[in-house]
Formats: structure tokens, C-alpha cells, sequence
């Protein structure tokens, strides 16, 4: 099954949040697919391991490079498929979705990309821990498994 996940999904796979578990664990009820991983992806997870790295500075260097490393590990084992797509494209897709969807549904941009991303590799299942993210893939026909 073609599977999308947006970032916040990711990062859960790979961090010790809260609902890391209840992530990993829906993660690997729909079969442990392997995930679309945008350079996209690679920016916001990456920057949000760092970005907490900022945020807590105390015994962080461990649990960051421990992420990076989970992160740098579901990339080699492909677990997460690196995939390149015209952002052009995508961001047409998404002012589409935006003029679509977005007074009713209150969709940031960041929504608006990965679901025109999921729906740009023709995905079928939609991963996320974020409702607005989940409203915005249900509306637009996606499968979605949401965490939170």
C-alpha cells in the first residue's frame, strides 16, 4: 500500500514523545509500511530533533543522536523511501487545497503540502498526528490513521 506519513508522524517513529508508543504501535498494526520521505521529511524531523536539542540543552546529546540515528537507520533499511517531486507541482496542488479546504478547515500550509505531497505520489494511506492534517487527507479521499 502506498503510504504517506507527514513529519510529526515520522518524528514520533524515531523520538521518545509521549505518544511515541501509541505512534510505533498503529505504526505496526497497518503492516509496518514503508513511507514516502520527502527532502521535505528530512527538514522537519530533522530540524525538530534539533530544535529540542535547544529547547532542553540538559543529557540532550544522547536522546539526539539516538534519533538521528533511529532517523538515518529507517532511511538505510528504506523503511522510509527517499522521493523527489516537482515542488512546483506540489505547491500548485496544495493553493489548490487551500482554496479548497482551508476556511473550513483552518489548514496551515505545512497541511496543505503534505497532503498535496500524499496525493502527488498517489497514496493511499495518510499517517499523522495531527488533526487538521487528518480532516484535510479525509476530505480529500485519503485512508487516514491518526495518532492523538
Amino acid at each position: 500500500m502506498r503510504t504517506y506519513a507527514d513529519s510529526s508522524f515520522i518524528l514520533r517513529l524515531v523520538t521518545g514523545e509521549a505518544d511515541s508508543p501509541q505512534t510505533i504501535g498503529e505504526y505496526r498494526r497497518v503492516g509496518s509500511p514503508k513511507l514516502f520521505f520527502l527532502p521535505l521529511h528530512a527538514l522537519e524531523v530533522r530540524n525538530a530533533i534539533l530544535q529540542r536539542a535547544f529547547h532542553q540543552r540538559q543529557h540532550v546529546a544522547r536522546q539526539r543522536d539516538a534519533a538521528l540515528a533511529r532517523l538515518e537507520h529507517l532511511v538505510a533499511r528504506r523503511a522510509l523511501l527517499d522521493v523527489a517531486l516537482d515542488m512546483d507541482a506540489v505547491i500548485a496542488r496544495a493553493a489548490s487545497l487551500s482554496t479548497a479546504h482551508t476556511e473550513r478547515l483552518g489548514a496551515r500550509a505545512i497541511d496543505l503540502l503534505h497532503v498535496a505531497g500524499a496525493l502527488t505520489l498517489e497514496s493511499e494511506l495518510f499517517l499523522t498526528t495531527d488533526a487538521r492534517q487528518a480532516k484535510l487527507a479525509k476530505a480529500e479521499g485519503l485512508k487516514v490513521v491518526s495518532i492523538g
